[in-house]
Order: C-alpha cells, then sequence, then structure tokens
C-alpha cells in the first residue's frame, strides 16, 4: 500500500523484522558486560525512554479516538477483548463459536476497550521486567521489550488507522483479528482445513439427498 513501509515476509506473514529483538538480545547476551555499572546504565535509560514513548503514543491514540466520532456499530464478545491464544491455532482449535452473546458498541467505544486493554498489558510487562531487573539484575529482557514494541506498534490496527491514515485494509475490520507470529504461520492450516470440513459436509449432504 502506498504511504506505508514495505516489509519482507516469509511464508505464513512471519515478518523478518521480527527477528531484530531476538538478534539483540543474542548480540547482547554473548558480547555485552551486564554487569559493567555502564551498561546497566545504558539499558535502564532505554528502557524508560522507551516506556514513556509508549506512553506518549497512547495519550496520541486516546485525543484521536475521542475527537474523532465514529458511530458505525460493532457487535463484540468478550473474546473478541481477549488477547489471541496461539496454541489454539497450532493444535487446530477453532475458537470461532457464533452462540457467544455479543455487545453491541460504537467503533469510538471499541476503540477506546482496545486500547485500554493495551495500556494494561504495557503496564503489567513493564512491572514484571522492572521486577526480573531489580532482583537479579537482568538487562536483556529491558532492550528487547522496547525493541518488540518498536517493532510490532506500525501494524497495530489502532496505530494503522488513527496515525498512519490507512482505513481501507480489510484486516482493519472490527472486530480487530489480532494474532501472534504462530497464529499469522498457522492461518494457512486452518483455512484449508475448514475448506475441507465445508467440501466434506457438502460431499455428505448430496449422498443423503442420493440415497432418499
Amino acid at each position: 500500500q502506498v504511504g506505508r513501509e514495505v516489509v519482507v515476509t516469509m511464508a505464513g506473514g512471519f515478518k523478518f523484522t521480527m527477528l531484530i529483538p531476538l538478534l539483540v538480545g543474542l548480540y547482547m547476551k554473548n558480547t555485552v558486560d551486564t554487569e559493567n555499572e555502564e551498561n546497566i546504565l545504558y539499558a535502564r535509560t532505554f528502557f524508560v525512554i522507551g516506556k514513556i514513548c509508549e506512553l506518549i503514543l497512547y495519550a496520541t491514540l486516546y485525543y484521536r479516538i475521542s475527537t474523532q466520532r465514529r458511530d458505525k456499530i460493532v457487535e463484540v464478545s468478550e473474546k473478541d477483548m481477549q488477547p489471541p491464544n496461539p496454541l489454539a491455532s497450532m493444535l487446530g482449535i477453532d475458537e470461532d463459536d457464533d452462540s457467544v452473546e455479543k455487545e453491541k458498541l460504537t467503533h469510538t467505544e471499541y476503540d477506546k476497550r482496545v486500547l485500554t486493554g493495551e495500556i494494561k498489558q504495557t503496564l503489567l510487562q513493564t512491572c514484571i521486567i522492572t521486577m526480573i531487573h531489580a532482583k537479579w539484575k537482568v538487562l536483556i529482557p529491558m532492550v528487547v521489550s522496547v525493541l518488540m514494541a518498536l517493532v510490532n506498534k506500525p501494524d497495530n490496527a489502532l496505530v494503522r488507522i488513527y496515525l498512519l491514515g490507512d482505513k481501507e485494509s480489510p484486516d482493519l475490520k472490527r472486530p480487530f483479528k489480532s494474532k501472534s507470529g504462530f497464529a499469522d504461520m498457522m492461518a494457512p492450516k486452518k483455512s484449508k482445513k475448514k475448506k475441507d470440513k465445508g467440501k466434506g459436509s457438502r460431499k455428505a449432504r448430496g449422498n443423503n439427498k442420493k440415497k432418499n
């Protein structure tokens, strides 16, 4: 799409940029003296600045969502507001359930709920990493967490809609289909299973008609 950076991807939608935090973590583990006071200061500074930038981004998104009223209605269930389960896709478990009770929300209300969930997840992650560093003086999680946020934010649905102006992509239809890397890689197989299952059902109905 015009105006967006083209990112090289592997089969199944896995992006090469997702390897950056892992490679940086491996580099730090093998070459950086994590007990050096100067390196500790650099890592702490990088972590704090990264989290402050993330909070500024969330504040900007909240302002944009509040000022750009979107009154179109979307039906969402409690499961739609939960993080994706990568194991479900890996094991071939179908999480779609049309019988679940759904709530009607405007796009503005839905987007605020999604943003609130992301903020809570970020704060929880920040607290956990801070406690790990305080107890064991580990540096790598602090650096990797900030890099993961930088890598993932351009693909965030709210960032794309309210900051990048990307409103026409099919994958931005609410409720957002947020997926992990594992889920993206397993998606083609899952789609194939559904297709085969549909063919099997039609074939069975055809055989029943012939018998009757």
